[in-house]
């Protein structure tokens, strides 16, 4: 139904073909992943197929397909949930769609009805979106991308900014237009944990071109042999096959993989990890605190208390809406608390706690000042009279090459890079990241971790937000829940994860009847010989 024919492509404010020499078929009814590094094109891909997203020049080939190039026939949801809603509520926002494509009211009733029950939103319609949570949001945009029964649906990292649970629901509603209107999908994902069991066939981009395209059993196997691209494996298929088992078509189930390492239980060990020892200064108290937003509103911070210790790393998961976010808000004074004590090293919030920490918000643009990259971190080594080199912080936050590209027009995953070399310049005392792995590729995420783990180790202390369940599992010291505006106790992620029943890893969920504390792929391995 389409094909790419040695199809080359560049913005217009840039020099650089960000798109080579493309040659691909798609067929209809077909369900496409399409993974790769940040930067590499996928998003610029997705967006030929409807010209208003992609602002440049086709320099070679074309797109050749039966279907006009409309929004009635490839609908588009973004991984930016508060980008695509223009009305205050999900039927206003659905009607406003439908009048514009000169639907009777009659029709634009039953196209809503019909929509609004399909997905299991009929309870929001007439709700703000404001109160909404991430995952409400992502669903009211996928509602208003079917509404015009599109046939073919263009998915942009439609996950990035849900949790686990809110993810996983969106995956298999996108799994049901597929599978029972044969509505073709591509789907661009950093992680393949929730699509892999319903792709046909895997893609993979690198700098601007397709480098594999095999179907999906065939490609995991395929990546699990290249180094470069190892990390995108899910971690039950991961640790499938780092232990070098064969037999089992990929990708492989929890129940699979449980039997597996039943049978194999006399050769292996549970990893063990070492503890951090001894206890340190606390930097940071918090004491009772509260917070609404509106004198009449819901608590969204509700008598929080906890202790950040000097070298230490702390994160808080939850779902979308519960508070996480204003929470770093409060504890960085971003917004001040109604009630509740906050002391920096033992004593009451003065300049030098400023001073003495940084805040990397959901939106890392919000930061930039400067024209360029180089002028940005210039500015900032500058300001902070910092003895760091520019080519060494460039080489170090994977930002070498872009020096002279505006920060704006940099990957939402090279955006964060950038702004997290802005906070390290400073080199704070307190790290403050709210989503940091969102927008980041696997293997930009372990460099995220080897980075916060050098700070940490240099005494730096970490809190953050997050729905990455694997980056919570394997880099931080202690976990903990926010939910309905209350944060549970921080524990060790082995304490944290072990008894909960969806928010905990795959891993977790196959193998804790064998090894209750493992977590990610790495914590099973075979007994040293």
């Amino acid at each position: 139904m389409l094909r790419f024919q040695d199809y080359s492509f560049r913005y217009n404010n840039s020099q650089e073909l960000s798109l080579k020499h493309l040659n691909f078929t798609l067929q209809k009814g077909e369900f496409i992943t399409l993974i790769g590094a940040t930067g590499s094109g996928k998003s610029t891909f997705l967006k030929q197929l409807l010209p208003d997203l992609a602002l440049g020049k086709i320099n070679s080939g074309q797109i050749v397909t039966d279907l006009e190039k409309t929004t009635d026939n490839f609908a588009y949801v973004s991984q930016f949930v508060d980008n695509q809603m223009i009305m205050e509520t999900p039927r206003d926002e659905l009607k406003f769609i439908l009048d514009n494509q000169g639907c009777t009211p009659n029709e634009i009733q039953l196209r809503i009805t019909e929509v609004a029950s399909f997905l299991g939103i009929i309870d929001l319609l007439d709700r703000e979106v404001s109160q909404f949570s991430g995952g409400q949001k992502q669903l009211v945009n996928l509602a208003s991308a079917l509404i015009l029964k599109p046939k073919v649906l263009l998915l942009d990292e439609p996950t990035a900014q849900l949790d686990p649970v809110a993810s996983e629901k969106l995956m298999q509603m996108i799994h049901k237009v597929n599978l029972e209107f044969g509505m073709t999908v591509i789907l661009v994902e950093h992680e393949l944990e929730w699509a892999v069991h319903f792709t046909d066939r895997l893609l993979i981009m690198a700098s601007g071109t397709i480098v594999l395209d095999q179907p999906i059993s065939q490609a995991l196997r395929k990546i699990f042999d290249d180094p470069q691209y190892r990390n995108y494996l899910t971690q039950i298929d991961r640790l499938y096959l780092e232990l070098g088992i064969s037999g089992l078509k990929l990708p492989l189930n929890n129940q699979q993989l449980t039997e597996v390492i039943r049978e194999k239980q006399s050769e292996l060990q549970f990893r063990v990890r070492p503890q951090l020892e001894g206890k340190t200064k606390p930097v940071l108290t918090a004491s009772k605190l509260n917070f609404r937003y509106s004198f009449n509103g819901r608590k969204v911070v509700d008598n929080v208390s906890f202790e950040l210790n000097s070298g230490r790393s702390y994160c808080v998961v939850g779902p979308n809406g519960m508070g996480k976010t204003t929470l770093l808000k409060v504890c960085t004074q971003q917004v001040r608390q109604q009630s509740g004590k906050l002391n920096f090293a033992g004593h009451k919030l003065q300049k030098d706690f400023y001073q003495q920490m940084f805040v990397l918000p959901q939106n890392p643009a919000a930061l930039f000042m400067k024209e360029t990259v180089a002028e940005e971190l210039v500015f900032q080594i500058k300001k902070s009279h910092s003895s760091k080199e520019l080519t060494e912080i460039l080489k170090e936050f994977s930002l070498s090459g872009l020096e002279q590209k505006s920060p704006y027009d940099l990957s939402g995953g090279q955006q964060e890079f950038l702004a997290l070399a802005l906070g390290f310049i400073k080199q704070p005392q307190l790290l403050f990241l709210d989503e940091p792995t969102k927008g980041l590729d696997p293997n930009k995420r372990i460099a995220l971790g080897k980075l916060l783990q050098a700070y940490q180790k240099a005494g730096g202390t970490i809190f953050i937000n997050t729905h990455d369940l694997i980056f919570a599992a394997e880099y931080f010291d202690q976990v903990a829940m926010m939910f309905d505006g209350k944060l549970s106790d921080f524990a060790t992620p082995q304490e944290f994860f072990q008894d909960k029943f969806f928010y905990t890893t795959e891993i977790n969920k196959a193998l804790r009847e064998i090894y209750p504390q493992a977590l990610i792929w790495k914590d099973i391995q075979y007994f040293e010989s």
